[in-house]
């Protein structure tokens, strides 16, 4: 029996939109894009890059998404992140209801920043909500509010960590060595709260 692939992730089935350049926001050099590329690292500076025009298509609703792309797919069909963070500000944030619907303007904001400027938003977005959760007493524990979305919308742990570098970063009043992008990025934001 031919074996036989997905359309979705079946390249023969893409167009000219699905392969794409960008630029590296950090030296300017060309980065190729393919649809399917969460993101990659410029081969110039090792700066990571998200794709802008992330795509995984059919795999957010299709039953046999794990079975094509493995554990990639685990969580594609759930909420997404931003729904998800969301939904944990209403829930801790119920005496608050002015704060939260500042906080999730800003999560749009920053939505449209990180694709713009080819950032990450996992990190990005999860930093400002629990800066923000952190900041109004809403948990005790940065470790244990991101163990618990960890745990139960399985985030990559790269994510995870940059997630903790930010928080600690701009928490503790740090002054780094290199300019980190994304935790500017969240400063910015956070200042808008």
């Amino acid at each position: 029996m031919i074996g036989t692939k997905c359309p979705g992730q079946d390249m023969r089935y893409w167009t000219a939109e699905d392969v794409h350049e960008e630029k590296c926001p950090q030296c300017g050099d060309m980065i190729e894009f393919f649809k399917t590329d969460i993101r990659l690292r410029c081969r110039n500076c090792k700066t990571r890059v998200a794709n802008p025009r992330f795509n995984m298509g059919c795999a957010q609703w299709c039953a046999y998404a794990e079975q094509c792309l493995g554990p990639g797919a685990r969580g594609l069909k759930s909420k997404s992140l931003r729904i998800v963070l969301e939904d944990e500000l209403d829930k801790l944030g119920k005496g608050l209801p002015g704060k939260v619907q500042k906080v999730k303007e800003v999560i749009e904001k920053a939505e449209e920043k990180c694709k713009r400027k080819q950032v990450d938003m996992l990190p990005v977005i999860a930093s400002v909500v629990t800066i923000f959760l952190k900041d109004n007493k809403l948990i005790s524990e940065i470790d244990a509010f991101l163990d618990s979305l960890n745990r139960e919308h399985m985030l990559p742990q790269k994510a995870v960590n940059e997630i903790r570098e930010i928080t600690e970063n701009i928490l503790g009043n740090k002054v780094l060595e290199q300019e980190n992008v994304m935790t500017k990025m969240v400063e910015e934001l956070i200042s808008e709260i």
